[in-house]
């Protein structure tokens, strides 16, 4: 399809335009000192003073120069980086539409020697002094603990005229490393996750307990089963008590939920967002009235959304500014052929079958076709449409998995086509996931910006984390992708350890690549030791490849298991100075046991 621009920027400069001459250039700072103020209101919101702050904070690590922040009751100075919709910018640009700009658009521009930042409620203001400092300033915030922050002996900027409005209202890179609400304030994500606060403006919040497979805390199974099975479903002529969905189409169930959601809603003001959303198993009910519902409207999804449908029609009485919000998942994927969502439910789509090594727009995989069906068919009756996504691998969080390039085709391809909020579901329950940082990372920029390289992103973030290893990295991570690539092999969130996109020539080619990365960044503690615990994941996955060799052969000379007995030590000493502290989704690592069965399997000794 033809590349389509969905982030509404006005192109910037930090030259000097065709127009302006020398003397119009707006030299923020000089020689550690300067000349303009931060003007904001007294009133302003926590995030725009916040947002202030930070500019006065970046500004004086970039220049030396620390700006004061001012009142918009002084009188209008010459120099001023006005933030906000405040007296002094009403008097520069008194017909300024901000409205048209959301909860989150922002507007960049120099008028005169003065700079002007504002934007909407609640967001906005704070977005826009990231917006300066990122896109027209150099800023880049990789991790909660390593940024990139440019010296600047004389700090100007040139005619910019920066408008934008965000594509997604909703946009979370669910990985640990990304909570960070710094982090998420910074790269301008609204996760809801997310450790943000008033000063940055809030988030997109869930209600507490609500946030995804609710049916269970809805209709509790063990306050209402004994005396109602009714309410539950019945799935080969039993009413389930364990592993139940609800009975959807019961006006018992829907007067039950409705009542829930209402008082959960009254209790949690803040909130805005609440789910009524199947538990995480299968076992629809396959009463009468539900699988009529179905066959008319050819899904589980009918008598899910119809249940959801009238939650939604009780709650915009009372709480028209709220959401709704129920997942399309597995046996609710697929869209009704005539019930359509309200105006206040949110569908979330779910890909979790897919495979994630290729674009899912061009996948030819059997899973990611008919996920592009019915994504392309909800995204035409759907009035607000949100992702679930994944990218990483569930079962082993360590194993090398090849979905970075992914990333930024797949949110393009999401909101060309009608997506207005995206989670990516990364290694969200520890640190030091396999390249998480990385993808969360890669993930923020192409979720402000669907138009933003992804590849650019990739180089910044290998230059800013790893220094001069990111050359032999980024070689790594193009060997990985290239071969998926090359050989069209699908990888899915549940890739085992002797999947084909790892084979043993590629396993060995990159623990060479890593080699090469630790000896360049040798004399770099701080930088030596991002680079080895990134290299765990290799290493991870020459080990349990070695263990499996072990298993079959007698022999320690053949396929990898020399290079699993070599890596062994270095492997666990990385694992102990690490944070991680899972394998995969489901159980917590004793790293000590976990060692103690490796070194048995590979025949060396204990401790």
């Amino acid at each position: 399809m033809p590349r389509t621009t969905f982030f509404l920027i006005v192109p910037f400069c930090f030259c000097l335009s065709a127009d302006r001459s020398p003397a119009d250039e707006l030299v923020l700072a000089e020689g550690g000192k300067s000349s303009y103020n931060i003007v904001v209101a007294d009133d302003a919101s926590p995030s725009t003073k916040h947002g202030a702050t930070e500019l006065q904070t970046f500004l004086e690590e970039i220049s030396g120069a620390k700006l004061p922040i001012v009142s918009d009751r002084q009188d209008l100075g010459r120099r001023e980086i006005i933030l906000g919709d405040n007296a002094h910018l009403r008097a520069i640009l008194p017909n300024i539409d901000l409205k048209s700009l959301g909860a989150e658009g922002y507007v960049i521009r120099a008028v005169g020697d003065r700079l002007m930042i504002a934007g909407g409620a609640p967001r906005g203001n704070m977005y826009g002094v990231y917006g300066l400092l990122e896109d027209h300033l150099g800023c880049r915030w990789f991790t909660p603990g390593v940024s990139r922050i440019p010296k600047r002996n004389r700090l100007v900027v040139g005619g910019i005229d920066d408008r934008q409005v965000p594509a997604l209202e909703y946009r979370e890179p669910f990985v640990f490393e990304c909570f960070d609400g710094a982090w998420c304030a910074r790269n301008r994500m609204n996760s809801s996750a997310g450790r943000l606060e008033e000063k940055h403006g809030g988030k997109v919040k869930f209600g507490d307990g609500f946030f995804v497979h609710t049916f269970n805390r809805l209709v509790p199974p063990e306050k209402y089963f004994d005396e109602h099975p009714e309410y539950f479903s019945l799935v080969k002529g039993q009413r389930l008590k364990q592993g139940t969905q609800l009975c959807c189409t019961n006006p018992e169930v829907v007067r039950i939920c409705t009542e829930a959601v209402l008082e959960a809603m009254r209790k949690q003001p803040e909130a805005i967002v609440f789910s009524v959303s199947q538990n995480d198993c299968h076992n629809c009910c396959e009463c009468p009235r539900c699988q009529e519902l179905a066959r008319r409207e050819g899904t589980q999804m009918g008598p899910v959304l119809q249940l959801v449908n009238r939650v939604a029609e009780a709650v915009e009485k009372e709480f028209p500014d709220k959401i709704i919000e129920t997942l399309a998942y597995q046996w609710t994927r697929r869209p009704p052929n005539t019930i359509r969502p309200r105006p206040n439910v949110v569908i979330r789509l779910c890909s979790i079958e897919c495979c994630f090594s290729h674009p899912l727009e061009t996948c030819d995989s059997e899973q990611s076709r008919g996920f592009r069906a019915d994504l392309e068919a909800w995204a035409k009756i759907a009035p607000r449409l949100w992702m679930w996504s994944y990218a990483t691998d569930f079962h082993h969080y360590l194993l090398p998995f090849p979905n970075q390039r992914v990333r930024g085709p797949n949110i393009r391809y999401f909101v060309a086509h009608n997506v207005k909020g995206i989670m990516q579901q990364d290694t969200y329950n520890t640190a030091c996931g396999e390249l998480s940082a990385l993808g969360g990372y890669i993930s923020a920029k192409c979720l402000w910006n669907p138009d933003y390289d992804p590849e650019k992103a990739t180089d910044e973030f290998l230059a800013g984390y790893y220094g001069k290893a990111a050359e032999p990295i980024r070689e790594y991570l193009d060997l990985l992708h290239d071969h998926v690539a090359r050989h069209n092999i699908h990888v899915n969130i549940w890739a085992k350890c002797d999947s084909p996109h790892l084979p043993d020539e590629l396993l060995k080619r990159a623990d060479v690549l890593w080699q090469r990365a630790e000896e360049l960044v040798a004399s770099d503690p701080e930088t030596l030791h991002r680079v080895q615990l990134s290299r765990m994941s290799v290493d991870y996955a020459i080990l349990e490849r070695g263990r499996a060799e072990a298993r079959r052969n007698s022999s320690v000379q053949e396929g990898l298991l020399p290079l699993a007995v070599e890596r062994f030590g270095p492997f666990f000493e990385n694992l102990k100075n690490s944070s991680l502290s899972r394998l995969n989704e489901g159980e917590l690592l004793d790293k000590d046991e976990y060692r103690r069965e490796m070194a048995r399997a590979l025949r060396l000794p204990e401790n």
